[in-house]
This record gives C-alpha cells, sequence and structure tokens, in this order.
C-alpha cells in the first residue's frame, strides 16, 4: 500500500486534530478534545477506543502520536492477556507498524482491507467491523478469534520463536513485500521494551 511521508509532531492543537478540523468541517477545536483515546483513569479499554476510525499520517518510534501509542499498548496489553510472550508481541507490533503505522485504518482503499491488520472481510478474516474491532483484529492475527475463518500466527507458525525475522508475519499476511515486517522488527522491540512493564494484561 503507498505510504505518505512521516508526519511532524506538533504542539496543540496538533496535526491531527487539525486535519479532523478540516473534515469535520464546523466542528471546534475545542471540541477535538473528544477524539484522544478513550481510556479512562483507571487504564479501562473502552468499546469507543476499540472501534474508532483513525486517519493514517506515518510512523516514526521516537514521534508516536496518542493513538499510535495507545494501540501498541493495547497489541501488549492483548498479546500478554493471551499468556503470550515478547517474541509474539514484536510479531505482532510489527505487522501492525507494516500495514497500518499502528493507525486502525478506517477507509477500504486496498480492496476491502481495513484496520491495524488491513484484514480482507473477502478473505475470512470477519466482517467489515470486526477488522476495525481493535480486539478482535489482534485475535484473529494470532489466530484466536473465533470470528475469523483465516489462519493465524499461533495456527501457521506455532513454533514461530525458531522462526526468522518477519516470517511468521508473512506466513499469516501472505505480502506482497515480506521483508518489510523484518525491517520492523527492531522498532516493534523498541516498543515493547518501552511500554510492556506498565501494561497490564487485557482479556475481554
Amino acid at each position: 500500500m503507498p505510504r505518505t511521508a512521516p508526519a511532524a509532531t506538533t504542539s496543540a492543537p496538533t496535526r491531527r486534530h487539525l486535519l479532523l478540523a478540516g473534515a469535520f468541517g464546523v466542528a471546534s477545536l475545542a471540541a477535538l478534545g473528544t477524539l484522544a483515546p478513550a481510556r479512562a483513569d483507571d487504564a479501562v479499554w473502552t468499546e469507543e477506543f476499540l472501534t474508532r476510525a483513525e486517519t493514517r499520517e506515518g510512523f516514526l518510534v521516537d514521534a508516536m502520536d496518542e493513538w499510535q501509542v495507545e494501540n501498541a499498548k493495547f497489541i501488549i496489553a492483548v498479546i500478554k492477556g493471551h499468556g503470550l510472550d515478547e517474541q509474539a508481541a514484536t510479531i505482532t507490533l510489527a505487522t501492525a507498524i507494516v500495514e497500518s503505522w499502528l493507525r486502525n485504518y478506517e477507509p477500504a482503499v486496498d480492496l476491502d482491507s481495513g484496520g491495524l491488520f488491513q484484514q480482507r472481510p473477502s478473505m475470512g478474516w470477519g466482517t467489515y467491523d470486526e477488522v476495525r474491532h481493535k480486539k478482535r483484529a489482534v485475535d484473529a492475527f494470532l489466530g484466536l478469534g473465533d470470528h475469523s475463518q483465516a489462519p493465524g500466527l499461533t495456527q501457521l507458525s506455532p513454533d514461530y520463536h525458531q522462526w526468522g525475522p518477519g516470517a511468521a508475519a508473512q506466513a499469516v499476511q501472505i505480502s506482497a513485500h515480506p521483508e518489510r515486517y523484518a525491517e520492523q522488527m527492531p522498532a516493534a522491540k523498541t516498543l515493547w521494551d518501552r511500554y510492556a512493564a506498565d501494561v497490564a494484561p487485557y482479556t475481554d
């Protein structure tokens, strides 16, 4: 899929807020505060967070916006909730970086693909809404989602610890550019090291 140049980090209001303000026309910038990740003080992952439409502007591991950070943390939380380890997390994170720059991509611009992993309903990954629901998308990628008929990581490469970097991700994604997953493994490892210790397992 085509990629645009990574977005620069800006002060408030953020570039994302300005883009959204343009998209919604007369909506005031003050109202855009409600578009921050819908996560309560007690760290509950809400349904709004799991399904909210987002834009995709770019990815730099040290210039991530609030959505990218929260999506990385959420992936780690789901991985831990399934009792899986760092290797599973880095494979999953690297895949989401490649496919969506850690944004829950809403428009179907590449055939019918969408969501964090650009999963396609026509290929058995779930419905239009399910591939854009973050928990279901992560579960499907892992091969642990009852809603998905497509095989995932734990089904295609249960011995993924023995696989080369990126190979396990490619087994699931069947990408035309398999080398891209290995390229993002260092960034994925950085995200795990940065956030894993402070993220509780998510099992809902």
